[in-house]
């Protein structure tokens, strides 16, 4: 499977929160990334709703979506490398 890497944006999206912000949310390690503005407001319905599954769909969508994004940045990127180093 070949990826079309011609719209690739090798820089990193812009960070939507601080860290202070990060850190005030009590946002783990591990979310701390491009999706960390949208991990915040879900997390907060999640505990609001007592983690219900079926409560925070949109929230959960959004940062799904936002996780998937840069999932697929991050590959094309690979794909590109891959394909400069082939080239040399």
């Amino acid at each position: 499977m070949t990826l079309d890497v011609s719209d690739v944006t090798v820089a990193p999206p812009a960070m939507k929160v601080t860290k202070q912000q990060m850190a005030d949310a009590q946002v783990p390690h591990i979310y701390r990334d491009f999706c960390a503005h949208l991990w915040i407001p879900l997390e907060k319905c999640r505990r609001d709703n007592l983690f219900a599954p079926w409560k925070c769909g949109d929230e959960r969508h959004g940062y799904e979506e936002c996780q998937y994004r840069e999932y697929v940045r991050r590959m094309k990127i690979a794909e590109l490398k891959k394909r400069q180093q082939a080239d040399e």
